[in-house]
């Protein structure tokens, strides 16, 4: 198993003192690797996360005992839940709260010695995963004056906040939360963590709430209130290192006002809707109506309090949104449902319909596209794994850098499903050249049952670019199209991208990233068929076949705006990739000098540079420098002798050999694309150490 935890040498080092500025605090011994902050050296894919506290060892025995924890005693079912989610949400990022952790504690956990909630998390997710985790202090108490984080009732490992990612973690940071040690409240961390090749950092946190304290008259309401916006600023202080960084977790207040740094800096998921039939700001907490108990101490009223107090947010911003309500514990528990449950805490006898008393919250980011066919030899590409079979007159070309050549009778290229989610906001974009010659020719669609949910298609009666979405999934032909306002040119490659919007409705072409035309679509459906390239479905046939050239196709789930476009179609982007060959540790780009050794003296600088226009040549332009003796002359210098890797058309992995180095000494790097008319800004620097071999 590939989950990694931090683990404890001995209890000792469980409560060694952490100085902060609030109190002392205990602290395990955590060693922070430095990362690559800057991250823009890796390729931007979608986050889909998840944060959700899991209530794995607080709160009493029975429903009316406030803070109730559904199945808190095992752990089996909630990793279980958890596996749920992440596999029915297709999830690659989790943040947990309130979870057990890391090895059986001597002399303090009891039990069974099972493996903790977390280890179990892992096993149920399976290998592709690892996980780091750093422990919460309960409150001081006679037998803790530091406080405590071993899990208690029969639980093994430390109480804590842990992050879970579907690839590897190579570096971590934990931040010690501003919690007064004589309050009512758990002392937390912020956790973040770095994965390899992952552009985004993932940060969670679980926020204390000083309103108890201040109600019970141990502090005034001002203090409580400045208490947690000293973790916010925390919080907001942490994250902010980070351009490309995900944050979720228990922030553990209603009140949007108190989260405004955040807010101010990040997208935050649940704000808005992103379908017409879509919810925002759903709850993420039920709690039981506990004020409800009678003499006996029993509910009874069924009725739940929901909240929101889990947060999503991201640098980015999100394509989609959900707190899964259903997941949350909202059983019944009055006498009449359950008479047993309210006085017989040992067995359980309680039968909760959710294994938290919290949601699972979940979006996913906007990220890199979902299909990517590039068409130049191969039809496959993209975060979502999609593959592209040809058919019929389909055949393949050196044209424009290489694509598809389509006959305008039976070629196509189709998904084995559907790519696209057609209720839903979408953009799709491709480089397509139509004959002279060609009728009514489609570029790309996704078929309903009677007519394809999305077409995008040159239109030979008036020779206009046509993007549209049908009305209905029917016979007939009713549609919601935008039309470009200026004739298409035939015989020429153009970069066409069409944009729904399915909030406020826009659909939206533009032609060589230029808004050409728009529309309103307010009857949105989801097509289910095949995504495919060169023809539509209208009255439940396959109709208008490509006729000319088709390359470089990509659907993105998110809308993008007309400055995005633009980009996309015109602007050279940063190189991604990044490494230093040969390395004996830690490959990749990582900000932090020394954190990755090369073998050798004369090593390489390898990275990815792409092209927005196929046809065109474009090649990196590297930098490197000795940080260990800056007076020493530049190895590589921008532009200057050397710096240029060799050119490739549309895109490729380039690279340049290096002078030879000193022994020992650490070096810095970056790189930019080049076309010979303009460059891209420069990739973050890149940090490693030479040695001999």
């Amino acid at each position: 198993m590939r989950a990694r935890v931090w683990l404890y040498a001995c209890w000792a080092l469980v409560m060694a003192v952490l100085l902060v500025a609030v109190a002392p605090a205990p602290a395990i011994a955590l060693t922070t690797v430095p990362g690559d902050q800057a991250n823009r050296a890796y390729t931007h894919e979608s986050v889909r996360s998840m944060t959700w506290n899991l209530c794995g060892e607080a709160g009493g025995s029975l429903p009316s005992s406030g803070g109730f924890c559904p199945f808190r005693n095992d752990p089996e079912a909630k990793a279980a839940g958890v596996a749920e989610v992440v596999r029915a949400r297709g999830l690659n990022t989790v943040m947990l709260q309130e979870v057990c952790s890391g090895p059986f504690l001597e002399g303090l956990n009891s039990g069974t010695r099972a493996p903790s909630q977390l280890d179990q998390i892992a096993a149920a997710l399976g290998p592709e995963w690892s996980f780091e985790w750093t422990e919460v202090w309960r409150p001081a108490n006679a037998a803790f004056p530091d406080g405590s984080s071993y899990c208690r009732g029969g639980l093994t490992g430390t109480l804590g906040v842990a992050i879970g990612v579907k690839g590897d973690i190579n570096w971590t940071k934990a931040k010690v939360m501003p919690v007064p040690i004589d309050t009512l409240q758990n002392r937390t961390k912020v956790l973040c963590v770095e994965a390899s090749g992952w552009e985004n950092h993932i940060c969670t946190a679980h926020v204390a709430n000083f309103d108890e304290d201040a109600r019970r008259g141990r502090m005034t309401q001002a203090e409580a209130n400045s208490l947690f916006a000293a973790q916010i600023e925390t919080v907001r202080s942490t994250v902010a290192e980070f351009p490309s960084v995900v944050l979720g977790g228990d922030f553990n207040t209603q009140v949007r006002d108190k989260l405004q740094p955040l807010y101010s800096a990040l997208a935050e998921c649940d704000q808005q809707s992103y379908g017409p039939a879509d919810a925002s700001n759903e709850p993420t907490h039920f709690t039981p109506a506990v004020d409800s108990a009678d003499a006996q101490g029993a509910i009874t009223d069924p009725s739940y309090y929901p909240s929101k107090i889990d947060y999503l947010f991201s640098t980015a911003g999100f394509t989609g949104c959900d707190s899964w309500t259903q997941k949350a514990d909202q059983a019944d528990y009055t006498p009449a449902a359950q008479p047993s449950c309210n006085t017989v805490a040992d067995p359980v006898v309680c039968t909760p319909t959710g294994i938290s008393d919290h949601t699972p919250l979940y979006g996913h980011t906007r990220g890199g596209p979902e299909l990517s066919w590039s068409l130049d030899g191969s039809a496959s590409g993209g975060s979502g794994g999609h593959q592209g079979t040809l058919s019929g007159g389909a055949s393949w070309t050196s044209d424009h850098g290489g694509a598809i050549a389509l006959d305008g009778s039976t070629g196509t290229v189709e998904s084995s499903g559907p790519v696209l989610d057609t209720s839903r906001s979408f953009t799709v974009s491709a480089w397509a050249k139509v004959a002279p010659d060609a009728p009514t020719s489609v570029v790309l669609s996704q078929d309903g049952s009677k007519i394809s949910g999305v077409m995008l298609w040159y239109n030979q009666g008036d020779s206009t670019w046509r993007f549209a979405l049908p009305k209905t999934d029917s016979t007939g032909w009713s549609v919601d199209q935008a039309v470009s306002q200026s004739p298409a040119k035939t015989g020429v490659w153009t970069r066409l991208t069409g944009v729904y919007d399915a909030v406020s409705g826009a659909v939206v072409l533009y032609v060589d990233g230029v808004e050409a035309g728009r529309a309103t679509h307010s009857t949105p459906w989801q097509a289910t068929g095949p995504f495919v390239v060169g023809r539509d479905l209208v009255n439940g046939s396959e109709n208008a076949f490509w006729k000319g050239a088709i390359q470089q196709v990509e659907t993105y789930d998110y809308p993008m705006t007309a400055s995005a476009v633009a980009s996309h179609a015109r602007v050279l982007t940063p190189p991604t990739g990044t490494t230093t060959q040969p390395a004996s540790t830690s490959p990749g780009c990582h900000q932090a000098g020394g954190y990755s050794t090369v073998s050798g003296l004369k090593p390489q600088l390898t990275a990815r540079v792409t092209h927005p226009d196929p046809s065109r040549e474009v090649w990196a332009e590297f930098s490197i420098w000795d940080n260990t003796d800056p007076s020493r002359p530049q190895p590589i210098h921008m532009g200057g002798p050397g710096s240029a890797s060799a050119k490739v058309k549309g895109g490729g992995s380039v690279s340049v050999s290096v002078p030879e180095l000193v022994d020992g000494h650490s070096y810095g790097w970056y790189v930019r694309a080049a076309d010979g008319s303009t460059t891209s800004p420069t990739t973050a620097v890149c940090h490693f150490r030479a040695t001999v071999g």
